[in-house]
């Protein structure tokens, strides 16, 4: 298999197989059949007449001598048969595995029969999807009894499936937009909230997402909104709804909720993510200047002294002003703006924002400051260019020294052999 030799690889692999038939399976080492049935899958992958068939009967054959893997083998098999467009045979093999029962062998697979009743149920949900999208409209669909019949088939197993405590994102996904479409809101708002605010589920950041998406779709109000985006703040800060939160937070015009904007912008810019990102410095630009003219400015010190040590070593070092000035100085100008209003006199890092004066869109002319430094990118570039000129010629120069004292050995040489020749004509000549 190292070598890429499939063929060579296959023959060895198929005598293997019959070796292991012989043995008691169940003797086996469960990671030894997992390694055998991968092996196997990998070869047939490469081989260039390896068929569906194929694929087939040695997943069939593997599924009886290793009993230990024999869930995760139909689950895998399933996934190849979705890849090749078999959603059949792909629900045929899950309902396999799912009905599957050899005493304690299949109890100790029980996370992986799990997995394989949530895949069933999102299958019929798929053909749910196929069927909403062959039909004309929504009151159309509404009455196909086909397309109705499988979304109760993945309705009963998804809501099973995603009551158990687990990450179970594209199964919630795909069962909230069925209840979507069935107009039930209230059942689908229930689920979201049991997914992202039930104790026994591990910590998702996604499930607050997508209810905050769910209420924003159906119109909630802010304090909803807030509320949903308030956890998520707790576990991932420097997610981009915090953008939305703070935005949420300035339009109810209460203290506290700017206060709090304050606190959520700035903590958003202290990851290296956020760090050059103009929509979250302008943000944090309005919410400084918005509580400053609240004559809120003791708060807004008191943020930023316990922020102080951190943000001029992360934002406001003298080479971040010349990268700004160089690649957007807009951003330098709005940083720069930042520290004025939290009434930093940074002279060294304000004055690259001092000699820029702030153009309109429509004009083109460029600040000194960075008109000198494209001037001297370009005489450096000039520099280098010359210099591997120099080193070109020189090159080229020492190729031509070369050649020519190849052809000066060559001419030594004919002329040697030449001289040789002669020699050889007179000594026959005195011979005779």
């Amino acid at each position: 298999m190292l070598l890429h030799n499939w063929q060579e690889a296959a023959v060895y692999y198929n005598s293997y197989i019959q070796a292991l038939e012989a043995r008691n399976s169940i003797k086996v080492h469960p990671t030894a059949s997992e390694i055998t049935w991968r092996i196997g899958t990998e070869i047939l992958r490469h081989l260039p007449n390896a068929s569906a068939e194929d694929f087939n009967a040695i997943n069939e054959q593997l599924k009886n001598n290793g009993v230990k893997n024999f869930s995760m083998i139909c689950l895998e098999h399933c996934f190849h048969l979705l890849l090749n467009g078999q959603m059949e045979e792909a629900k045929r093999q899950l309902s396999v595995g799912e009905s599957w029962r050899y005493g304690n062998f299949s109890i100790a697979q029980g996370d992986t029969k799990k997995l394989i009743r949530a895949y069933s149920g999102f299958l019929d949900y798929l053909n749910w999807c196929e069927k909403k999208s062959s039909t004309a409209g929504t009151d159309e669909a509404s009455r196909n009894h086909e397309m109705h019949s499988y979304f109760r088939y993945a309705s009963v197993t998804l809501k099973d499936i995603i009551s158990q405590p687990g990450i179970w994102d594209p199964f919630v996904l795909g069962y909230i937009n069925m209840l979507e479409f069935y107009n039930d809101e209230d059942g689908a708002l229930q689920i979201l909230e049991n997914y992202a605010y039930n104790k026994d589920f591990p910590i998702n950041p996604n499930a607050h997402v997508y209810l905050y998406q769910f209420l924003k779709r159906h119109n909630a109000p802010d304090d909803r909104l807030i509320g949903s985006l308030r956890i998520l703040h707790t576990v991932v800060p420097s997610h981009e709804l915090m953008l939305d939160l703070c935005s949420l937070l300035l339009s109810t015009r209460i203290m506290s909720d700017l206060e709090e904007a304050l606190s959520v912008s700035m903590d958003l810019l202290e990851f290296s993510s956020w760090k050059s990102d103009m929509k979250a410095w302008s943000c944090l630009l309005n919410i400084i200047k918005l509580l400053n003219r609240k004559k809120r400015k003791e708060f807004v010190l008191k943020e930023w002294d316990a922020r102080r040590p951190l943000w001029f070593s992360f934002h406001f070092r003298i080479h971040f002003a010349r990268v700004d000035l160089m690649e957007n100085a807009s951003l330098l100008q709005i940083k720069s703006d930042v520290l004025k209003g939290l009434g930093e006199r940074f002279l060294e890092y304000r004055r690259y924002n001092s000699h820029f004066k702030r153009i309109p869109e429509s004009k083109t002319d460029e600040c000194p400051y960075r008109k000198l430094m494209n001037k001297r990118r370009k005489e450096n570039m000039e520099k280098e260019k010359k210099k591997m000129e120099k080193k070109k010629k020189m090159q080229e120069k020492k190729k031509m020294k070369k050649k020519k004292m190849k052809e000066k050995l060559m001419e030594m040489e004919e002329k040697d052999g030449e001289k040789n020749m002669k020699k050889k004509a007179k000594k026959s000549k005195y011979t005779v």
